[in-house]
């Protein structure tokens, strides 16, 4: 049996994970009430914990990288396989041991962010540092990809 990490977090977000699909057929309804779920949960991750101490002020987009790694760090205690900062709108963040959706596979669910909730923690957690962002997941492992992808625009 595979160890999972943070199986209380697991299990808690499978569960929402399942309550929204039993709500909506549709995808980007459903990738976006797991992106609301997420905000609901970086608002209380901020204020809650030591994010708010232990990540730095942004002060434009080329900041956000050094945050999102703080982020990781403090929340899943490591780094992210890969953030880029390669235009001035646009960060990519990939993670290839992604918690989040962790022996999780999907079916025919092309287009389906999984972990669309880790995209509303960091929204929210941006809109908490000043900077106004759209977080969204762009790859998932859980529905087929080799790794999971979010994409944060400016």
């Amino acid at each position: 049996m595979p160890k999972i990490e943070n199986p209380l977090l697991v299990s808690l977000y499978s569960q929402w994970v399942g309550r929204v699909l039993s709500e909506t057929n549709d995808i980007d309804e459903a990738n976006e009430k797991l992106r609301e779920v997420g905000k609901e949960m970086g608002f209380q991750l901020y204020l809650s914990t030591e994010l708010a101490e232990k990540t730095n002020s942004v002060s434009g987009g080329e900041d956000v990288p050094k945050l999102v790694e703080s982020i990781f760090r403090l929340l899943h205690n490591r780094k992210p396989s890969n953030v880029d900062y390669s235009s001035a709108d646009t960060v990519r963040v990939t993670d290839k041991n992604c918690m989040w959706c962790q022996d999780i596979t999907l079916e025919g669910m092309h287009g389906f962010g999984y972990c669309e909730g880790f995209s509303g923690v960091l929204e929210a957690i941006l809109e908490f540092k000043g900077v106004e962002a759209r977080v969204s997941q762009e790859l998932c492992r859980a529905t087929g990809d080799g790794n999971c992808t979010w994409i944060i625009r400016f």
